[in-house]
C-alpha cells in the first residue's frame, strides 16, 4: 500500500476517498490526531454513527471484537469505521492479528490504527513483524516534525481546507510570528479564517492584525539579531521570549537551523552555483526579499572559522540550558554578548 502524508490524507478524505486500513504513527503526535480527525470526520456518516463507528483503546482491545466489528456490514451507510487509538500499546497478539487483517481487509470498512508514538521498523529484519506487515499492506504515514518548506505547505493546506487561500510568503510570515508549534499554528489559521469572513484570501495585513505580534519579538527576530551581531537587540528579544514562556531550547534549535542554512549557502557558492540556483536548491522561494538579502549577506560575511565558532557557542548554551540552574533568559543574554564578540561586523 502507498505511503501517505497529512496533505494526501486530508485531500482524499475531503473527496470521499479512503483506504481500507490506515497505519498512523510518528514523533509529531499533532499530525497523527489531525489525520485521525480528517478520516473519521469524512468517513463516518453522522446520522448512523451509533451503528457504524466504533472506538477502541489499544491496551484494552479484544482483537476478536475488533475483527467482528470490521466484518459487520454497515447499516444504512456506505462504510463502517473502526478506530483503534494507542495501537502500539496493544498486546503483541492483538497487533499481529490486526496486521494480518490488513492483508485481506473488508472493503466496506475503514480501520484506523493510530499509535501514540513512532514505531521503529527494521525493514531488513522485518521487525517488529506486525509493523512491517502493516507497512506493506496498509496506507502508512510516519509523521515527523515538519521541516520549514513542509510547514509552509501545511499552513497553506490548512487554510485551503477552510476555503481560504494564502500565499507561501504570507504563510511564512505567520510561521515567523507564531513559531512552529502545530497546535498554535492551527489555532491561528482557524482565527484568520474567521477574521477574514467572506474574503477568499488571507493577506499579510490580516496576519499582522490577527496575531497581534509585531516583527521584533519572535524567535526568528532573536536569531536575526544574533546572527547580525546586534547584541542589545538580541538581549532585548530574549527578554520578550522569556516573558511569553517561549522555549529557550527551541530558540537555540532555530538558531542552529539558521546557521546550517548559512553554511549550506557558503558551500554551494564555493561549488559555483548562482544565488538564484541556491534559492531553488534550498527551497527559499517563499522568503521575503529583505530576509533573503540578509541571509545571503551573512553567508558572505561569515568565514568557516566564524561559522564553527557560532555552532560551538550554540552547543555550549544548549548544554547550559539543559544542565544549569541559571535562568534561561540570562543564558540567552550571555549568548548574545558572546556572539557579539565572535561574529563578523
Amino acid at each position: 500500500m502507498p505511503k501517505v502524508d497529512i496533505n494526501s490524507i486530508t485531500e482524499q478524505a475531503a473527496a470521499g476517498k479512503f483506504h481500507p486500513v490506515y497505519f498512523l504513527h510518528g514523533d509529531e503526535s499533532f499530525l497523527t490526531r489531525q489525520a485521525v480527525e480528517a478520516i473519521t470526520d469524512k468517513a463516518v456518516d453522522r446520522a448512523t454513527a451509533d451503528f457504524n463507528f466504533e472506538r477502541f483503546h489499544g491496551p484494552e482491545i479484544d482483537p476478536g471484537g475488533v475483527l467482528n466489528s470490521l466484518a459487520t456490514p454497515p447499516m444504512m451507510a456506505a462504510r463502517r469505521v473502526v478506530l483503534v487509538r494507542d495501537f502500539d500499546r496493544a498486546a503483541t497478539q492483538a497487533k499481529e492479528l490486526l496486521a494480518g487483517y490488513a492483508a485481506r481487509p473488508n472493503l466496506s470498512s475503514v480501520l484506523v490504527l493510530a499509535c501514540a508514538e513512532r514505531v521503529k521498523i527494521d525493514a531488513r529484519r522485518n521487525s517488529p513483524k506486525w509493523a512491517a506487515t502493516l507497512q506493506e499492506h496498509a496506507a502508512t504515514a510516519c509523521f515527523w516534525p515538519l521541516r520549514e518548506p513542509e510547514l509552509i505547505r501545511w499552513i497553506t493546506g490548512a487554510a485551503r481546507l477552510q476555503g481560504k487561500s494564502l500565499s507561501a510568503t504570507v504563510a511564512h510570515d505567520l510561521y515567523a510570528r507564531s513559531g512552529d508549534d502545530l497546535a498554535r499554528l492551527a489555532d491561528e489559521v482557524d482565527k484568520l479564517c474567521l477574521f477574514v469572513g467572506g474574503c477568499d484570501e488571507i493577506t499579510g495585513e490580516d496576519v499582522r492584525r490577527m496575531t497581534g505580534i509585531e516583527i521584533g519579538g519572535t524567535v526568528f527576530d532573536w536569531v536575526d539579531a544574533l546572527a547580525a551581531g546586534k547584541t542589545l537587540k538580541a538581549g532585548y528579544v530574549a527578554g520578550c521570549l522569556a516573558s511569553r514562556g517561549e522555549s529557550a531550547v527551541g530558540a537555540i534549535a532555530a538558531a542552529a537551523g539558521h546557521f546550517t542554512r548559512v553554511a549550506r549557502i557558503c558551500r554551494l557558492r564555493e561549488a559555483g552555483l548562482s544565488d538564484e540556483r541556491i534559492k531553488k536548491e534550498l527551497g527559499l522561494g517563499y522568503w521575503r526579499e529583505d530576509s533573503l538579502r540578509e541571509l545571503f549577506a551573512q553567508a558572505r560575511r561569515y568565514s568557516p572559522v566564524q561559522l564553527e565558532r557560532a555552532f560551538e557557542l550554540l552547543l555550549e548554551t544548549d548544554i547550559g540550558l539543559k544542565s544549569s540552574s541559571l535562568p534561561d533568559r540570562l543564558l540567552l543574554e550571555a549568548l548574545a554578548f558572546r556572539f557579539g564578540a565572535a561574529v563578523p561586523k
